[in-house]
């Protein structure tokens, strides 16, 4: 007891760093739960059959699932900035599609390599009335930068983050909340690089046991310091 009042800095310290550690391990369980449940809800999602939407807007069972559409794309083209793919950096090509009953999806139409960043590249799209097919996913949660091309008329426009909410204001009408990640079959789709899960779950349960690895270390490093400080009272 003498040892934890006479190094009470010490002590509080290592009660802290204990309280950091086994939180950040907690987390990535949690972390780890969330992640294999969005891992099960897709390969279920995606073993069912493709579905045709045709008159309906898009369910929330129909995320991660692969259907297909009817309709055009508009004029519009959106580039995504900074994209990196095999090392080489390039964009990522995004398109509003309209369906046959007047829905607005924004489609991400894949990757495509930048080569000279003064002049961006030119995106040949069809205006005939066509079927896309590809996956449904959310919008992308990342730190959402500011659109600056966003207050000009050009087109392509160059984006530093997708926000739907930003690109609805913008086309004058609202887009769907999901963004159809067309497949590498289609026509007008590039070299697709989205993938549905970035981190695998069992990546997120070893980190957590790093964590706790790392508490228990703490644990009998601190135990060590106590008995070292009761030798010395004893001495």
């Amino acid at each position: 007891m003498k040892v934890l009042i006479s190094n009470w800095k010490a002590s509080l310290t290592f009660f802290l760093l204990l309280l950091l550690v086994l939180s950040l391990g907690v987390w990535q369980i949690d972390r780890g739960y969330n992640k294999k449940e969005l891992e099960n809800t897709f390969l279920e999602r995606q073993s069912q059959p493709v579905k045709e939407i045709k008159y309906n807007a898009f369910l929330e069972s129909d995320l991660y699932r692969n259907v297909v559409l009817e309709g055009k794309y508009l004029e519009k083209i959106f580039f995504l900035d900074n994209r990196i793919h095999n090392g080489k950096p390039g964009l990522k090509v995004f398109s509003p599609f309209e369906t046959t009953n007047n829905n607005l999806v924004l489609v991400s139409r894949g990757w495509i390599e930048l080569e000279d960043r003064s002049k961006l590249p030119t995106i040949n799209t069809t205006k005939n009335v066509l079927k896309v097919q590809g996956v449904l996913r959310p919008e992308s949660q990342d730190f959402v930068l500011e659109n600056e091309e966003m207050n000009n008329k050009n087109n392509p426009i160059l984006l530093q983050t997708v926000n739907l909410s930003e690109l609805s204001n913008f086309l004058g009408k609202p887009l769907s909340p999901y963004i159809l990640e067309l497949s590498e079959l289609s026509e007008s789709a590039f070299v697709k690089t989205w993938q549905p899960i970035n981190l695998s779950s069992f990546r997120h349960f070893g980190y957590a046991v790093q964590w706790f690895g790392l508490a228990i270390v703490l644990i009998v490093g601190y135990v060590f310091f106590l008995r070292k400080g009761e030798m010395k009272d004893n001495e």
